[in-house]
């Protein structure tokens, strides 16, 4: 490819932020300063304009460390490239981001840097505030990935390194709009989901651009599919979590009146020309790429060129939008009613939709029932319970995560406790039989070229963990003691009860913890016999006593243990019966008898396995790069 092509693609993505930047800023009225104002025009316009860097930088360096794991070969020419891009590119975000923080200081203090009092000021501001706390936090993750990319090479390293500079996007999210306030929404996991797949999708497809050169011909196909791919989950996330932030900041359909309506709308119309260029990529540039990958690139560059201009307006305009100020600030979000007393209709009908777990179950069920039908179409079968199992189990974490005990989770604590135990014991018991990772050993497609794929994470991480907790159970309880203690004895029970973030990694860990547990105590032992079953049957029996105990402590502290509610929310129902703290504890007594009575039924039932022994139900099928082949070929079924 043409260097005047790559040229021209940075320049249509950096010129088109930039114009849509300076329309948005001026439009939403944050380029006009204040009457006391002392900063000036610099100022005014040069915190936007930092915050556009920060932006772009973020998502080149984001998108070349998820090409690099995901899509790339390791250790060619490409791969190397990459983290090359994506080390400048981390280098870049971490001045961008200490450039916003000095401006947003002068912005905040209104002081001139000649002042003699400048100084100190400014340290404490660095030391004692959160916006600059923050923004350091955000500066030194930025410089800790550009280290991390020029010195390390390995995959896992990568990867590690990858996680890193997604978590270099929260910091500058915490001390947004997105936090809320008093009586606002809280959208601080919608914002990040959202900025973290506009970085993976638009600093994707401009660094395969950039690449281009580097890969060759026979890769260049299956990388721009690998991409193709990231870039369509990437653009669902980005319209659920959109939705969701733009909603809770405009609180009401006539919000869309107001500037920052008026930007969020310019900003969907963006997307909506997005999703056609991605549907043109998806249906046109992939099948020419397979016939002739030559001449099908140039025509892919092309089109790429025009879809990074489109990426760049968005981009402009969501820098803007974060100056902007939104309707539920100014007084015209919707009036809260309040929540009716917590009795069972109330958990029925309540719903509050959480972004990262509305996102999650509707992508287990669309992976889930894909891979049935991949099956299906190869001649094979897959047995009907474990789809319903599988389907009944999303059903249950998406009530508990976006129903009315998600709703009544932030403000009660035996509905922390609810939570807690239908994510740790309800929700695995379901979801771990249906046997997701057996279904995506046989439906999966193994890499042929050095690059890692799910299939090669699922056989060289998550399998080895899976076997040790099977063949030790005791790991496992010990997974849900630790579970406990952070959900009712640490700062996570704050957090929780407090904002969306709190809430997400309470969730995650229950769930985690509760499905290691499941798999350890239902599946089938690798051999051992009669003493496998009698091991696992001591581990339940000590299970039990560990909840009761946990119980009995969560009706005696109930007062104490309840107070970062009280902290947020006060009382709204007074002494009513169902908001009583005391109940936690005969609730967490009642879902673990009934979840631990199933596991034990299923071990008692189960036929003891010889030692080495494995069923034709239980076995792994054998690595093959076509997993769901020729169906007249005898294969082993999945467990």
């Amino acid at each position: 490819m043409p260097l005047t092509m790559r040229i021209g693609a940075v320049g249509a993505f950096l010129g088109a932020g930039l114009l849509a930047l300076v329309w948005a800023y001026s439009y939403g009225g944050s380029a006009e300063p204040g009457i006391l104002d002392r900063t000036g025009p610099a100022v005014t316009w040069g915190l936007p304009a930092a915050k556009l860097v920060f932006n772009l930088a973020n998502a080149c360096c984001i998108g070349a460390l998820v090409l690099a794991v995901f899509a790339l070969p390791h250790g060619g020419a490409a791969h190397a490239k990459a983290l090359r891009i994506a080390g400048w590119s981390a280098a870049i975000w971490a001045v961008a981001a200490a450039g916003f923080v000095f401006l947003s200081f002068l912005t905040i203090a209104n002081i001139p840097v000649s002042a003699d009092s400048f100084g100190p000021i400014f340290v404490s501001f660095l030391t004692g505030v959160d916006a600059g706390r923050y923004g350091v936090l955000a500066s030194a993750l930025a410089a800790a990935v550009a280290f991390a990319c020029f010195n390390l090479r390995s995959p896992r390293m990568v990867a590690v390194t990858t996680v890193l500079a997604f978590a270099g996007l929260v910091p500058l999210v915490l001390k947004s709009h997105a936090t809320g306030g008093a009586g606002h929404a809280d959208s601080t996991t919608s914002v990040i989901l959202h900025s973290g797949s506009a970085a993976v999708w638009l600093g994707g497809l401009l660094v395969l651009i950039l690449l281009r050169p580097a890969v060759l011909p026979g890769q260049l196909n299956g990388v721009v599919r690998r991409y193709s791919t990231l870039a369509l989950v990437c653009f669902i996330t980005i319209v659920a979590s959109g939705i969701m932030a733009a909603w809770a900041s405009i609180g009401s359909w006539g919000g869309l009146s107001t500037a920052y309506g008026g930007i969020v709308v310019a900003k969907a119309a963006a997307l909506i020309v997005l999703g056609t260029f991605g549907a043109l990529h998806r249906q046109w540039s992939l099948r020419r790429l397979e016939l002739d990958p030559h001449r099908a690139g140039r025509y892919f560059t092309a089109l790429a060129v025009a879809e990074l201009a489109v990426m760049g307006a968005a981009v402009g305009m969501a820098t803007a939008l974060g100056r902007t100020e939104p309707p539920t600030s100014l007084g015209s979000a919707a009036t809260d009613p309040g929540l009716p007393v917590p009795e069972l209709w109330a958990y029925i009908s309540q719903w509050a939709p959480d972004p990262l777990w509305s996102l999650a179950c509707g992508f287990a069920v669309f992976f889930y029932l894909a891979g049935v039908r991949r099956l299906r179409r190869a001649g094979r079968t897959w047995p009907a319970h474990r789809t319903v199992l599988w389907l009944a189990g999303v059903a249950v974490l998406f009530m508990v995560t976006n129903g009315g005990i998600h709703v009544y989770q932030g403000y009660l604590f035996n509905a922390h406790v609810l939570t807690q135990m239908m994510l740790t014991a309800v929700v695995p018991l379901l979801l771990v039989p249906a046997a997701p990772l057996a279904l995506a050993e046989l439906t999966i497609l193994g890499r042929t070229d050095s690059s890692t794929g799910v299939k090669e994470i699922l056989a060289r991480t998550v399998q080895p963990v899976l076997a040790g907790v099977t063949r030790a159970p005791y790991f496992a309880a010990y997974a849900i003691a630790g579970s406990l203690v952070a959900f009712y004895y640490t700062p996570l029970l704050g957090w929780s009860a407090r904002g969306q973030l709190g809430y997400s990694a309470m969730t995650l860990l229950a769930l985690l913890a509760g499905c290691l547990f499941t798999r350890a105590m239902t599946g089938r032992p690798d051999g051992g016999g009669g003493h496998a079953r009698k091991a696992r049957l001591g581990v339940l029996a000590g299970t039990a006593a560990l909840y009761g105990v946990y119980g009995w402590g969560l009706t005696a502290q109930a007062a104490a243990l309840e107070s970062p509610w009280y902290t947020s929310v006060g009382q709204p129902w007074g002494a009513a019966g169902p908001a009583a703290a005391e109940l936690g504890g005969i609730i967490m007594w009642v879902v673990a008898a009934g979840t631990l009575a199933v596991m034990a039924a299923i071990v008692t039932s189960r036929p003891a396995a010889a030692a080495g022994s494995r069923t034709q139900d239980e076995m792994v099928p054998d690595p093959d790069p076509d997993p769901v082949g020729t169906p007249e070929r005898p294969r082993p079924h999945a467990g």
